[in-house]
């Protein structure tokens, strides 16, 4: 009887619930903590020591928004900004300090109204992570600055996966890239020397990014691109596109013309060293300044027969060389599954569609099931669009159509619904719906 009372004074005490917790598997506590905030992550600590050294010896170490904007919020709120920085640097570089095991996956967010990245401390923990054998790396700095990362990062050779939001980079002399490094996203960035990102990299992102000339030696004939995405990046080498072999997703997108000192390509010659190609994203932009003034091919000399996506952005239908490219690309396409275009209504001058004799274009076949259009306005251009993409896929099974936010009248997609069942199609059993 006594020591049936003992424990159950335990358990009220809460002694037996903490001793439970401290019994778990190593295995068991180490999901626990993938799966909480950083916050909350630390102060497991507490439990006992087990969790103490569990924590001390987990890889994973997000400093995410979350953890710093409470951090701030509950105990330095008075501070002035340069304090605030130095406090929050301070508790980071103790967090560093009693983390006693690798740092494989590491996150840190540099708030809008507090930039850390200012702070010496700075090197310290980049120094850390790259001694620490780290391979994942997302550093997103949302402050105005943008953050230099420190030299201490291009020892990091164990590296898999990158992420930099608004940062500088300034590789040393000489550097030949990560070994191990296979996917790269960049926004906001800035590459101040020649560098490569390793030959085992396999997936690229770079949006509103600058220098990436400086990224010539990442497209030599030995390198693994199977992803690549360029969106409103300046100085773009054609050059790179004679060793894409790999390829099999590109994204291109862009408001002008890329200042790079060398010519532009056609569209054919873009596309014909990616045999690999399964999905393709390009915008309206690129299909005008792509053309290079040469003739527009009806269709390529050699088909894109791995081509399954096809994602279009901002087309003008008003435009009679997009319309040109749309339609070579997908009478080159023998096997596209889907196509999704974004339309751009532009200035309407002209009725680009108008000027394509459809009989001739109609007689490729292809074998599209699903098609999407977004941002219809019901113009003549639009449905003679249609009638086309109808007429040539006897497979299609889907059209998901959106009309575009100025289009007010609750009618219109009823009046574009009837006039799409009347156009002669070669599947008729294709479902339209609306979004």
């Amino acid at each position: 009887m006594a020591s049936d009372a003992k424990k159950t004074r335990q358990f009220e005490n809460g002694s037996a619930a903490f001793d439970r917790i401290s019994s778990l598997p190593t295995s068991l506590m180490e999901l626990i903590l993938e799966r909480l905030p950083t916050h909350d992550t630390a102060r497991t600590s507490v439990f006992s020591k087990t969790w103490r050294n569990v924590w001390g010896m987990h890889p994973r170490l997000h400093l995410d928004e979350h953890f710093i904007s409470q951090l701030v919020s509950q105990k330095f709120s008075e501070l002035d900004e340069q304090s605030k920085i130095l406090e929050v640097s301070r508790i980071i570089t103790d967090i560093f300090s009693a983390h006693r095991g690798p740092v494989l996956d590491f996150l840190l967010c540099i708030p809008r109204d507090l930039p850390i990245h200012q702070s010496q401390d700075m090197v310290t923990w980049i120094k850390n992570i790259a001694n620490s054998g780290v391979r994942k790396v997302e550093l997103l700095n949302e402050s105005q600055d943008a953050c230099i990362v420190p030299s201490h990062f291009f020892s990091c050779s164990q590296l898999t996966h990158l992420t930099l939001m608004n940062c500088i980079l300034n590789p040393p002399l000489g550097f030949e890239g990560f070994r191990n490094l296979i996917s790269v996203e960049l926004v906001y960035v800035t590459i101040n020397a020649d560098m490569s990102f390793g030959t085992q990299l396999k997936e690229l992102e770079m949006e509103i990014c600058t220098g990436i000339e400086h990224l010539g030696r990442q497209f030599k004939r030995e390198n693994n691109l199977t992803f690549l995405s360029i969106i409103d990046s300046e100085d773009i080498d054609w050059q790179w596109f004679e060793c894409t072999q790999k390829m099999e997703v590109l994204r291109l997108g862009m408001d002008e013309v890329p200042s790079s000192g060398t010519e532009m390509i056609t569209l054919d010659k873009l596309l014909c060293n990616m045999p690999r190609l399964s999905s393709l994203f390009l915008d309206g932009f690129f299909l005008k300044i792509l053309e290079s003034g040469a003739a527009i091919l009806k269709k390529f000399p050699r088909a894109m027969e791995n081509l399954k996506y096809l994602y279009l952005h901002r087309i003008e239908l008003y435009d009679l060389i997009q319309i040109q490219h749309v339609l070579c690309l997908v009478r080159s396409s023998p096997y596209l599954h889907t196509l999704d275009i974004d339309l751009d209504h532009g200035v309407q001058s002209s009725d680009g569609m108008d000027l394509l004799d459809l009989a001739t274009l109609s007689d490729h076949m292809i074998r599209l099931e699903t098609l999407k259009i977004y941002d219809l306005i019901g113009s003549r251009a639009e449905f003679q669009f249609l009638k086309l993409l109808l007429a040539s896929s006897p497979s299609l099974k889907r059209i998901e159509l959106k009309m575009k936010d100025i289009v007010d009248d609750p009618t219109e997609e009823l009046r574009i619904s009837q006039e799409l069942l009347q156009i002669p199609r070669a599947s008729n059993s294709a479902q339209i719906q609306w979004m």
